[in-house]
């Protein structure tokens, strides 16, 4: 890990290339992130509407339930994904390590 670091620091062409990555990856995330939001807020408009169109009662309690609702299931799916993430790559770990160290 040092050793990678030290050749990233030491050469220029190395880091520009390592931080143009960096910001690459950093600007997809924020546009995932970005559209995720979009598609909430709209949906919560949507629900808001077909509320007032239906004739329900609407309270901010009842926005608050449900938006706290979909943050417990969107924690708990994110959660479910790392452990599958982190078992697969253990797993995939563990096979390329097999496969260059020799068993004794």
């Amino acid at each position: 890990m040092d050793q990678s670091i030290e050749m990233l620091v030491s050469n220029p062409v190395y880091m520009a290339v390592a931080v143009v990555l960096a910001l690459i990856i950093l600007f997809g995330m924020i546009k995932k992130l970005i559209k995720l939001v979009l598609v909430v807020a709209a949906i919560l408009i949507l629900w808001v509407a077909y509320m007032v169109w239906t004739g329900n009662d609407i309270s901010v309690e009842s926005i608050k339930d449900g938006v706290q609702t979909g943050v417990e299931n969107v924690k708990d799916k994110v959660f479910e994904t790392k452990l599958k993430v982190n078992e697969i790559v253990e797993e995939k770990t563990k096979d390329q390590l097999n496969k260059v160290l020799p068993k004794n």
